[in-house]
């Protein structure tokens, strides 16, 4: 059994503030607080504090003390009125005040998919970069344990992995409640911020060391700053996983150091490599335009040789940051048929109910579908490259989109329905396009 802890969180700034719906704890280092998206409810607690300190004007009888230009002070007696004030003070020579230059705040988001033990889940947002490995502790022969990092190297067997630093206490910026399980299991959430330029590290926690994919649920977690993905994960081996970034964030080159495909960062599949062809010769061009809905997290898609997902992946992508547009250029290999698999986690599409995604798949610039994001689970559209030609017409006649030979096949009718914020929603379904291939050379 799964012991739940029930201690919160507690911040370690100068302040507390209750971020949106998720109650996070931020200082008051001169950030706003964040907002929550909303897709579950009934955690959040509000400031019933009330209190309104108002200060009482001084008596006749209060002093006031003022600041000579010589450098000592004079008791000002009775002396409460403005005018009566300044015409007791020395003049001294004018100056002009220091420009104030606004406080710049980049927003930054946390996207979690839960898995079904959300009450192990936590993370946090540190001021500074912060590379220390997580500690673990590795069982000897003679029965006794060994503190370990991660990346092999022995540390001290007095370091505990439950224990933080009095440095990183003092430098969080931003950080997590506990998340009752409850409102929290095998949902999703977002959770919104906005920080100064800097360097921060993110830490993602899970108590068990097990993560959040993929023994108890497709998990996920997501760090994004102005639609741009900072970091992705959610299987995990030990208790956290750290990512140090800055603000404003630039995205890297991708990079697959273990040589599995994927790139280290995102884990999406590594850039299809077209040098060695020729665009219109040997290889056609793939143009993805994605604008996600309120909840991007849960939005992923997939590019494959063949007509279904057991072809080889060309491409990959998601889940990102809400309310962001996204955009993937391939040039593929000709005389080839393609599938594209989009994805929502929910089942509800990327549209209507949590905002008017959508997304297109042109080729040189030819429309091959254009989505409205109404779809249930997955949306599939199938096409060959090169696109067929089109045919003959006068000059005041503009290609429709039948001449272009796509089909459309909706499995079931894609009708949104409404659903409880939080829970997993059935959804319509999944929708079937198709470019016919052509069979014979255009007569």
């Amino acid at each position: 059994e799964r012991e739940e802890g029930l201690d919160s969180v507690s911040s370690a700034g100068d302040g507390d503030a209750a971020v949106g719906d998720q109650n996070a704890n931020v200082d008051d280092s001169g950030s706003n607080n964040g907002e929550e998206s909303g897709r579950t409810e009934g955690k959040g607690r509000e400031d019933d504090s009330g209190t309104d300190n108002t200060s009482e004007g001084n008596s006749k009888d209060n002093y006031t003390i003022a600041d000579n230009v010589d450098g000592n002070s004079t008791d000002m007696i009775n002396a409460t009125e403005p005018d009566e004030i300044e015409a007791m003070l020395p003049t001294a020579s004018p100056t002009e005040s220091p420009s104030m230059s606004p406080t710049i705040c980049i927003p930054i988001e946390v996207g979690i998919i839960f898995d079904e033990y959300a009450g192990e889940t936590s993370w946090k947002v540190l001021r500074g970069a912060h590379r220390k490995q997580p500690i673990r502790r590795v069982l000897n022969d003679d029965g006794n344990s060994t503190a370990e990092e991660v990346e092999g190297k022995v540390a001290s067997a007095a370091d505990d992995q439950q224990g933080i630093t009095a440095q990183e206490q003092e430098t969080t910026v931003w950080e997590s409640i506990y998340y009752n399980p409850n409102n929290f299991n095998s949902r999703a959430d977002t959770f919104n911020q906005c920080l100064p330029p800097g360097t921060y590290t993110f830490v993602f926690s899970d108590r068990e060391a097990d993560g959040i994919c993929c023994n108890h649920g497709e998990g996920v977690y997501l760090l994004s700053t102005e639609g741009k993905v900072v970091t992705i994960g959610g299987e995990m081996y030990t208790k956290e996983r750290r990512y140090v970034f800055d603000l404003p964030f630039e995205e890297p080159e991708a990079v697959d150091e273990n040589d599995d495909g994927l790139d280290d960062r995102t884990g999406w599949v590594m850039p299809f490599d077209s040098s060695k062809y020729i665009e219109g010769e040997t290889c056609e061009n793939f143009h993805l335009e994605l604008k996600t809905d309120a909840y991007g997290l849960e939005t992923t898609w997939a590019l494959f040789e063949g007509s279904d997902e057991s072809g080889r992946m060309f491409a990959s992508g998601g889940p990102y940051a809400s309310d962001a547009v996204y955009e993937v250029d391939y040039c593929l290999p000709s005389e080839q048929e393609y599938v594209l698999y989009v994805y929502d986690w929910a089942r509800e599409g990327i549209c209507c109910e949590s905002g008017n995604g959508g997304y297109n798949v042109t080729s040189g610039g030819r429309v091959i579908f254009e989505s409205t994001g109404v779809f249930g689970d997955k949306e599939i559209t199938q096409f060959y490259l090169p696109l067929p030609d089109l045919p003959s017409a006068s000059p005041s006649e503009a290609p429709t989109r039948s001449q272009l030979s796509i089909t459309t096949f909706p499995t079931t009718s894609p009708t949104p329905e409404t659903s409880t914020p939080g829970e997993i929603r059935e959804g319509p379904g999944s929708s079937f396009h198709t470019t016919l291939v052509p069979t014979a050379s255009p007569s």
